[in-house]
C-alpha cells in the first residue's frame, strides 16, 4: 500500500512539472511580444535568440559584421609545407600564390609528361609521313593497272586500216630506198662515162681561157704607176679567182678519168644493204600487224596485268596500315597530353592560390610541418565592403521584410553612429538557434563612413517595413 502511495506521488509531481514548463514558455512568449522596447542577453554575453518589433511597421534584428567574401583555405593534397609566400594582413589578387608544398616530384612528373607528350607528336608525325606515302603508292599501282589493262587491250585488239596502210607505205618507201641505193652503188663502180669525161675537159677549157684573160688584164695594171690601189687589188682578186676556177675544174677531171674509190664503193655497198634491211623489218611488222598478236604476248600482257593488281592491293594493304599507324599515333598524343594535364594538375595543387581579391586574415601553419588534405590553414576575407547579417529574425518578422529595404544599423563599438544599408539577400532556409527558427537576413552598409569596422561586431538593425 505504501509503495502504491510513493507510485501515485511521483505521477503527481511530474505532472504538475511538464505543466508548469508549459506555462513558463507561454508567459515567455507573452512577455517578449507585449515589452517591445525590452532587450534581453544570454549569460554568456551572445545576441538576443529572437528579433524584436517595436511597432507593426518596424523590424528589429542583432546581427554581426562580415567582410563581402571570405574562405578559409585548404590543401586538397597532402605533404611537407615548403614556402609560406604571403603574410597576415597582405592584400592579394585573386590567383596569388598564397602556400606551397615541396613540387619536386610533381616537377620530374611534368618533365616527364612533357617529353612523353613532344615524341608521340613526332610519331604522329611520321606516322602521318608514312599515310602519304602509302596513298601515293596506291596511286602509282592504280596508274601501273591503267596501263597494263591497256597494253593487253591494245595486243589482243586487231588492226584498224589506218594502221595497214601506213605499214604498207613503209614497206613500199623501204623498197624505193633499195632501188635508189642500187643505182648509186652501180653508178660508182661503172666510173665516169665519155660524156662525163668530156664535159668535165670543156670546164677545164673554160676555166683557161677566163685565167688568161684575168692574167691579160692583170700584167698592164701592175706595171702602170698611175693606177691607184684600188684597180690593183680588183685585178689582183679577179686573176686569183680565175686560178681558183681553173684548179677547181683540172681536179674534178682528174677524178673522173681516175675512176671510182674503193671507199666510194664500200659506201654503196653499205648504202644497198641497209636499204634491204629495213625492207625486211618493214615487212615482218606488216606481216605481224596482219597475222595479230600471238598467244605468248597475250600472255605475257594479261601477267602483267595480273602483277600490276597485285601491287595494287600490297598498296591498299600498305594504306590502310598506314591509316591505322596515324590513329593510334594520335590516341597516343590524347594520352600522352592526358598524362600531362594530370600531372600539371597535380603540380598545381601544390600551391595555395587566392580564389578571389582579399586580404589575408590568418596564416594557420609554419613553413616545414606536413600538411593534410582539407584542414584550413590560410583565412582571407575582402574587407572592401562590409555586410551585417542578422542572427535572430524571428519567421514571424522575416516575412515582412523584402529584397531592396532601406536598414538603418547601429554597431554596439561605435555609440551614437548609425550606418545606413540595403536588405540584399533573405534567406530561403531557416536555422534553428536555442529552439527558436531565424532566418538571415544579410544587409549591405555600401559606401559608409570610413567607420574601423572589425570582422564579427555586434550590430543591430532596424527596418521600416512600409517603405
Amino acid at each position: 500500500m505504501n509503495l502504491k502511495r510513493v507510485i501515485i506521488g511521483i505521477l503527481v509531481i511530474a505532472v504538475l512539472l511538464v505543466v508548469g514548463v508549459f506555462a513558463y514558455q507561454r508567459l515567455a512568449v507573452s512577455r517578449s511580444e507585449t515589452a517591445p522596447e525590452t532587450e534581453s542577453e544570454g549569460t554568456d554575453g551572445s545576441p538576443n535568440n529572437v528579433s524584436v518589433e517595436t511597432n507593426l511597421n518596424q523590424v528589429s534584428a542583432e546581427g554581426r559584421v562580415v567582410p563581402l567574401e571570405h574562405a578559409m583555405l585548404s590543401f586538397q593534397t597532402g605533404g611537407q609545407l615548403h614556402e609560406i609566400l604571403v603574410s597576415e594582413g597582405d592584400v592579394v589578387k585573386a590567383g596569388t600564390p598564397l602556400l606551397q608544398l615541396d613540387t619536386t616530384d610533381q616537377e620530374l612528373a611534368v618533365v616527364q609528361a612533357e617529353a612523353a607528350v613532344t615524341q608521340a607528336q613526332a610519331n604522329l608525325e611520321t606516322a602521318k609521313a608514312g599515310l602519304v606515302s602509302a596513298e601515293t603508292g596506291l596511286k602509282a599501282a592504280e596508274v601501273g593497272v591503267q596501263a597494263a589493262e591497256a597494253q593487253l587491250a591494245l595486243t589482243t585488239a586487231s588492226p584498224s586500216t589506218a594502221q595497214i596502210a601506213l605499214s604498207e607505205a613503209n614497206v613500199a618507201s623501204a623498197e624505193a630506198g633499195v632501188s635508189s641505193a642500187a643505182g648509186s652503188r652501180a653508178a660508182a663502180l661503172e666510173g665516169a662515162t665519155a660524156a662525163q669525161i668530156a664535159a668535165a675537159e670543156a670546164q677545164v677549157a673554160a676555166a683557161q681561157a677566163q685565167y688568161l684573160a684575168a692574167q691579160k688584164q692583170y700584167e698592164p695594171i701592175t706595171q702602170d704607176t698611175d693606177r691607184d690601189e684600188e684597180e690593183r687589188n680588183q685585178a689582183s682578186y679577179q686573176l686569183n679567182a680565175a686560178a681558183a676556177s681553173l684548179n677547181s675544174a683540172q681536179a674534178a677531171l682528174d677524178e673522173l678519168k681516175a675512176g671510182p674509190r674503193s671507199s666510194e664503193q664500200v659506201a654503196a655497198n653499205s648504202g644497198v644493204a641497209a636499204a634491204s634491211n629495213q625492207v625486211t623489218a618493214s615487212q615482218a611488222q606488216l606481216d605481224l600487224l596482219l597475222l595479230g598478236a600471238r598467244e605468248e604476248q597475250i600472255a605475257i600482257a594479261e601477267t602483267a596485268v595480273s602483277s600490276a593488281e597485285a601491287v595494287v592491293s600490297e598498296a591498299q594493304l600498305q594504306l590502310t596500315n598506314a591509316q591505322t599507324a596515324v590513329t593510334q599515333a594520335e590516341a597516343a598524343v590524347a594520352e600522352a597530353e592526358a598524362g600531362l594535364n594530370t600531372a600539371q594538375n597535380a603540380l598545381d595543387k601544390r600551391t595555395l592560390t587566392a580564389p578571389f581579391a582579399a586580404t589575408i586574415v590568418n596564416i594557420a601553419v609554419k613553413e616545414g610541418e606536413v600538411m593534410s588534405p582539407g584542414i584550413p590553414v590560410v583565412t582571407l576575407a575582402d574587407f572592401s565592403t562590409w555586410l551585417v547579417e542578422t542572427t535572430d529574425l524571428s519567421e514571424i518578422s522575416v516575412v515582412t521584410l523584402e529584397t531592396g529595404f532601406e536598414a538603418d544599423v547601429t554597431i554596439d563599438a561605435f555609440p551614437g553612429e548609425t550606418l545606413t544599408g540595403n536588405i540584399t539577400d533573405i534567406a530561403s532556409a531557416s536555422d534553428v538557434v536555442r529552439g527558436d527558427v531565424t532566418y538571415k537576413v544579410t544587409i549591405n552598409l555600401g559606401d559608409n563612413p570610413n567607420l574601423p569596422l572589425r570582422w564579427g561586431m555586434t550590430a543591430f538593425m532596424t527596418v521600416d517595413t512600409s517603405q
